[in-house]
């Protein structure tokens, strides 16, 4: 028996590295590792923009949208200096549910902790036999129960611009410069009851009985990961006016970010399953501690392209981003502690990620002199995305999306503005078991906010919400996992004339 268990953690622990090494899934319910998890969580630089569902083309005089619409630039008045701030919470938490198995009934009971509830069988009454160990209650050798809750909580400068209008000859033109929060990458993961092999995975088969002469192993862990830090722009864009009314720009910006990462594997035990001649199971202790500390470092590069037509009562435009290579590099400690083994091993190698052409097109229309409501459309077409790992693998591990955003403007009086909009968002992962495949995981982000203006100065309010639910579908279980996240953004801006 111990040879056998012994087996089973030294190969968990290499299918552990070997999953780290290379990962070509597009879903994430299991011990999906850290790679480039948060780049495609990109940020809205424009407060106004995010306040009415993340719209480019309704804004104006708006010198943040310079990376996301520059040929907006065009609509300034003057020298504008604007800077913003973000303030945002997010309450991670998942919560598991374990079916009853025909043959192994007991085990959803030991994987939602409930084996306490039940009494171990008492040998001196009549009838009670000990014929193998699944005559006895199993029980976790630890207190980590089933579910978890994780709340996070960030404060930090988003974005600071610097732009203005100026001619050559008669061409009318504007630029400007500015440092910005890029993506997000801050995150977080956890599953406390995780089996390797994956015998409740109900794809490709569900849980297998084993022969009847032999016992099939599983190692039974908790994996939890986490990455905290941002990738950052800094760059310039140029709009120019080529007609009356239309105007076209174009932006570049580098990318270069810091992230602290962290993944844990926990040992919680190892079970074996037999079925025959009688069907039971049994779990017995094991130490098993796998730990990667480190930093990733990100850089790269983004173009955006866009053009903008503004009627009296009608505003079309598009913008599209260019195919662009964003590079990491790692370090990593790796220590493991198994079954009296210690090793304590660093590694630092760097993969990248290639994204395609992305766009957006939008249209907005002036209900009334003081109504507006603009409609964005948004292609993500990420299953064209090529990751690239240390060894020059290439897979496609991301999926693709279209999304609506829709705002509305009103403005009562001349220094007060009141905007609203809902957008579409969507994950770059699917669920686990989804009957639908390469269907990503999508919701919806509700937001409203103000602008006030006084004399040079404008005030801009957002606040955000956002709801991302799914559900993880095995043959043994049902994971359902949350992610609840609340914003508040604010911008200032003074514009000489």
């Amino acid at each position: 028996m111990r040879k056998s268990l012994s087996f089973v953690c030294i190969g968990s622990a290499v299918l552990f590295f070997a999953v780290f090494v290379h990962n070509d899934g597009n879903a994430q319910g299991l011990a999906t590792p850290l790679t480039m998890q948060g780049l495609d969580n990109t940020v809205l630089q424009s407060v106004a923009s995010r306040s009415m569902g993340g719209l480019l083309f309704n804004q104006q005089d708006d010198a943040s949208l310079m990376f996301a619409n520059p040929a907006s630039l065009s609509t300034l008045q003057g020298i504008q200096l604007s800077i913003a701030g973000l303030q945002q919470s997010t309450d991670v938490s998942q919560t598991q549910q374990w079916y009853p198995q025909k043959y192994y009934p007991e085990l959803s009971l030991l994987m939602e902790g409930l084996t306490n509830l039940i009494s171990n069988p008492d040998p001196t009454k009549p009838g009670v036999v000990f014929r193998n160990a699944g005559d006895t209650v199993q029980r976790p050798f630890d207190a980590i129960g089933p579910n978890w809750t994780h709340l996070a909580n960030n404060s930090l400068p988003v974005q600071a611009f610097v732009s203005m209008p100026f001619s050559i000859g008669k061409t009318e033109l504007s630029a400007g410069v500015g440092f910005l929060e890029y993506a997000n990458l801050t995150g977080y993961y956890q599953n406390n009851n995780i089996l390797a092999p994956a015998i409740g995975s109900q794809r490709p088969l569900p849980i297998l009985l084993p022969p009847a002469t032999d016992s099939v192993h599983a190692y039974w862990y908790q994996y939890t990961q986490s990455r905290e830090g941002a990738i950052y722009g800094y760059g310039g864009a140029i709009s120019v006016n080529v007609l009356e009314g239309l105007s076209a720009g174009i932006s570049g910006m580098l990318l270069s970010g810091t992230t602290d990462d962290a993944e844990t594997q926990v040992g919680r035990g190892t079970m074996f399953f037999v079925y025959s001649p009688q069907n039971y199971f049994a779990v017995d202790s094991i130490y098993n501690h796998i730990s990667r500390t480190g930093t990733s470092d990100f850089s790269g590069e983004e173009f955006t392209l866009s053009a903008e037509y503004r009627g009296r009562y009608i505003t079309v435009g598009g913008a599209v981003k260019p195919p662009t290579t964003i590079t990491r590099k790692y370090q990593t400690r790796v220590v493991t502690d198994s079954m009296g083994v210690h090793s304590d091993v660093s590694l630092g190698d760097k993969d990248e990620m290639t994204l395609p052409w992305r766009g957006t097109v939008g249209v907005s229309l002036a209900l009334k002199e003081n109504l507006s409501l603009g409609f964005d459309y948004e292609l993500r077409p990420f299953a064209s995305a090529v990751y690239k790992n240390a060894s020059g693998t290439e897979s496609n591990p991301w999926l693709s999306a279209s999304l609506m955003h829709v705002g509305l403007r009103y403005v009562p009086a001349p220094w007060l503005s009141l905007r609203a909009g809902v957008r579409e968002q969507a994950a770059v992962f699917q669920e686990d078991g989804a009957p639908i495949g390469d269907e990503p995981i999508g919701y919806t982000i509700y937001s409203a906010g103000l602008g006030i203006s006084f004399e040079a100065f404008r005030f801009d309010l957002a606040y955000e919400y956002a709801h991302m639910k799914y559900q993880d579908l095995y043959s043994t279980n049902v994971n359902l996992n949350s992610q609840v996240t609340n914003s508040v953004v604010a911008g200032i801006s003074y514009e000489l004339q």
